[in-house]
């Protein structure tokens, strides 16, 4: 409803000086490591768990869709309004029929800033996490619950020679559930390498999130890898990762759970 009620803005907005609608990438770089963040990836991990290891694949599909930006003094500089949607599911290959576990359906409205090694994102967003069937049926799902949230989230990051520190809070504004209230705190912090040969980048990360919802337990999450092609924004790229896991599992319902996992993920740049 917001994009199309800005459509007949279009021309009035692009001929404003210093704004531009519907921009293409945005002041604040996503998380390398989280394994919340909106991104076309396919993953392959090998879990453990208290209740039984198992071997798993994630599928993720999600972007961020600039609406508004407007340029600062420098090149990367500027306020953006943007809206983003994304799914994430994981599948146990143990389980007859590779059987879905729980897919994180999120949809919401980040607001990003840069001012030269300094930015920030503050988000306003819905989750929804649903069991899936199988798991359902087979026995094997955990006491089912009807868990949808509204939170909001605030990041502030510092970069200097492609390293990156960053650190924020959220919290959660409305529950479906009593069981998944309260705050949370989240830091970590990556690296992306110039272009080299064909124009690849070496890339890391390490996120960490404590939420009061797990009893303030941490969820550490360690990725690392190279990103192949995309040398400008009009190109396509792909993004190979070696990642590593340790903490409250990461994924709907199964928060209550105390998850490690390792494995290896194909993630596709558009």
């Amino acid at each position: 409803m917001l994009c199309l009620a800005l459509l007949p803005f279009t021309a009035a907005a692009q001929a404003l000086h210093g704004y531009e609608l519907f921009p293409h990438d945005d002041p604040f770089r996503s998380p390398i490591a989280d394994p919340a963040e909106p991104r076309a990836a396919l993953s392959r991990l090998e879990v453990r768990r208290a209740s039984g290891d198992f071997r798993a694949a994630t599928a993720g599909l999600g972007y961020d869709f600039g609406l508004l930006r407007r340029h600062g003094p420098g090149p990367d500089d500027g306020w953006q309004l943007s809206v983003f949607g994304s799914v994430d599911s994981v599948f146990n290959l143990d389980l007859p029929g590779d059987a879905l576990m729980n897919s994180d359906y999120r949809f919401g409205f980040p607001v990003t800033w840069r001012s030269g090694p300094f930015s920030m994102r503050a988000r306003l967003y819905h989750q929804s996490s649903h069991l899936g069937d199988e798991l359902i049926l087979g026995g094997n799902a955990p006491k089912r619950l009807t868990l949808s949230f509204e939170t909001l989230d605030f990041l502030l990051a510092w970069g200097y020679d492609g390293w990156r520190l960053y650190g924020g809070a959220n919290h959660v504004l409305r529950s479906s559930h009593e069981s998944y209230d309260g705050s949370g705190v989240h830091a970590g912090f990556d690296y992306v390498s110039g272009p080299a040969l064909f124009g690849q980048r070496w890339i890391a990360g390490l996120d960490v999130k404590w939420i009061e919802q797990a009893d303030w337990r941490s969820g550490v999450s360690a990725k690392a890898g190279i990103k192949i092609g995309r040398q400008s924004l009009e190109r396509r790229g792909l993004t190979l990762l070696v990642e590593a896991y340790d903490g409250f599992a990461p994924f709907g319902q199964f928060f209550v759970e105390d998850w490690r996992y390792r494995g290896v993920s194909l993630q596709f740049d558009f």
